[in-house]
């Protein structure tokens, strides 16, 4: 049998056309049998739209269409036999057969088209994948959980405040508290693992959906019910809930929610947000997520999906459009990637979008977004920078310094760190680190602070970067606490490796019993949320007595340089007559414009 050919589309950009595929009849072994024709998105055919993960590339078998032969993946494959129906055809359309992706010209037209192309399908239909780890039950009570979910609603609950100390919720959601739900919970608890859910192509393909339904296997539920079935299970924490994982759904749901409401956000901030979902393709972190930003962008010339740029360039245009239409800098304080490699001659003010890792901005919690740093480093000035030339990667900006790094921390490396959780037992994250850094910071020294204050003041305000709204008592009261949590983490890393986790976890409980003896263990929320930003940074203290934290790039000798519209601190280090950017950071004393001076401004180039 001859391999298929694609047949090219019209004349772009007038051209309307896109591929339906129309699966034909069939079930079990039988082989899948499909056409190929062209339809008309202006005239709103009729077909439902895929969201599925590729799966391995180089994994593929053949199918028949148009009566040729035509290779996809086998994940393809099963996606389309579990929709295939036994009777009648079914129109699709799933972007590895509907474009040809070999062709790079039409592939970066049509996924252009793709705003249209799932917007106007009668449904998405979300593959998560086969049925395995009993997924089925957990689909089952999934769909029980979004039952209760509407009869708690229907008598004027809200599942963004849900409880277990709300007597309604306890009387409809009770019952998923029993050991005998466990099983299914678990189930449920795994699908949300699934690698979907981690992807950035579906956050557009959700958020555009007009209807969403989820499949696993034979099972199925709508988007909707899914979305408050996690959300109970999350909210009223449930057995096995992730909320590192699940809030990987909740950062989908916001994008369905925002795009439905009409907001629209700027370029730098639709790209930090989802910066945590993980594409194949290095340049799909731009190519899938430019359709949710501000209409004003639609026509910019570097979101124009080009599958013969090269990365480091596209990244490059990206980011000289976000500064110029940005008054700040916000995009300097865009994460560095902390090890692997990125994009090759990528320029180290340029953010590599590649990397997946979840850092807070500075004073914000998870997920936040970087535009709202609340710092004022150089006061109520705006930004002013400079290309080196037209087709330049450098970029000028104005500045001074202001100090240089003297001594650095371990990096809070969440990965990297050991367990914090054990029966009854909780400890922060940063307590690992806490002993070393409070050396760092030198907090034994009984002289004041650079600012006047003492320095355990300093310090406790500089780990929560100066943003609870907790009074300095309370803050004190709360470092005590960390304190104390931070011995039990010396002890437990003192043990040998060889003793059984449940002597570890008697050990650990009997440590935190001793500690806290007739006082509480529980820090406010607040006060937690604001150790968010810690992670993947360290503590360093400067030649001048200053103490921060900054980004894991940080080290000794580097400058920290206050830069005319930035909202917080740069970490610049020496590379010739120019500069590399290692990163953001906060320094305890002139993150309200206190050390800005505009009149030492110079240009300072950064490569």
């Amino acid at each position: 049998m001859d391999s298929y050919c694609y047949v090219p589309f019209g004349v772009e950009p007038e051209c309307n056309l896109f591929r339906i595929l129309t699966l034909l009849p069939g079930s079990g072994d039988e082989p899948l049998r499909c056409n190929l024709h062209h339809g008309d998105i202006s005239k709103s055919p009729l077909y439902e739209a895929i969201s599925y993960v590729w799966g391995d590339p180089h994994n593929r078998c053949d199918i028949t269409c148009n009566d040729r032969r035509l290779s996809i993946t086998v994940n393809l494959d099963t996606v389309l036999r579990h929709l295939r129906l036994p009777s009648e055809s079914r129109s699709l359309w799933a972007d590895a057969i509907c474009i040809n992706q070999d062709d790079k010209e039409e592939r970066g037209r049509q996924v252009r088209r793709m705003k249209d192309i799932y917007s106007k399908a009668s449904q998405v239909l979300i593959w998560l994948g086969e049925e395995q780890d009993e997924s089925n039950k957990g689909i089952e009570v999934a769909s029980d959980i979004a039952q209760a979910c509407r009869h708690f609603t229907s008598q004027g609950g809200s599942l963004e405040n849900l409880t277990f100390n709300d007597e309604a919720a306890q009387k409809f959601f009770g019952k998923f508290q029993s050991s005998s739900e466990f099983p299914r919970l678990s189930a449920f608890a795994k699908i949300i693992n699934r690698l979907w859910f981690t992807r950035v192509w579906v956050v557009q393909e959700l958020a555009l959906a007009a209807h969403a339904t989820a499949l696993c296997g034979t099972s199925s539920i709508s988007w909707t019910d899914l979305i408050n079935a996690i959300t109970a299970q999350d909210h009223l924490n449930l057995y096995l809930a992730d909320h590192v994982r699940n809030a990987y759904v909740f950062i989908l749901e916001r994008a369905r929610a925002e795009w439905c409401a009409g907001i629209r956000r700027s370029l730098l901030s639709v790209l930090f947000r989802y910066r945590i979902l993980h594409s194949t393709d290095p340049r799909d972190k731009i190519f899938g997520l430019s359709v949710l930003t501000k209409a004003e962008l639609a026509n910019v010339k570097a979101l124009q999906p080009d599958y013969n740029i090269d990365t480091a360039k596209l990244y490059t245009a990206v980011a000289k459009e976000i500064l110029g239409h940005s008054s700040d800098l916000n995009i300097l304080s865009v994460p560095r990637r902390l090890s692997g490699m990125g994009p090759p001659n990528l320029p180290s003010w340029v953010p590599d979008w590649t990397n997946t890792r979840l850092t807070a901005p500075l004073g914000l919690a998870n997920y936040s977004d970087i535009n709202d740093l609340a710092f004022a480093t150089s006061g109520q000035s705006e930004a002013q920078f400079e290309f080196g030339g037209e087709d330049s990667t450098i970029l000028g900006v104005q500045g001074h310094y202001v100090d240089r790094i003297a001594a650095v921390g371990t990096t809070m490396r969440i990965d990297s760190l050991p367990r914090s959780d054990f029966p009854g037992v909780r400890i922060p994250k940063c307590a690992f680190v806490l002993s070393e850094w409070s050396q760092v910071a030198q907090i034994s020294n009984k002289r004041p602070y650079v600012t006047g204050e003492l320095i355990r003041d300093a310090f406790v305000q500089t780990i929560t970067t100066e943003s609870s709204s907790e009074s300095i008592e309370t803050l004190r009261a709360q470092l005590d606490i960390l304190e104390r949590d931070a011995t039990i983490a010396r002890w437990f890393s003192a043990l040998p490796k060889f003793l059984p986790e449940w002597l570890v976890d008697k050990v650990v409980y009997l440590c935190h019993a001793i500690l806290f003896y007739d006082r509480t263990d529980q820090m406010t929320l607040d006060f937690r949320i604001h150790l968010s930003s810690l992670a993947d940074r360290r503590m360093f203290r400067t030649d001048k007595g200053y103490i921060g934290v900054g980004s894991a790039l940080a080290e000794a000798g580097d400058e920290i340089v206050v830069v005319k519209g930035a909202k917080v601190p740069l970490i610049l280090r020496a590379k010739g007559s120019q500069w590399t950017l290692q990163g953001d950071c906060y320094l305890r004393g002139i993150m309200q414009g206190e050390a800005y001076r505009d009149d030492a401004n110079h240009r300072i180039w950064i490569a």
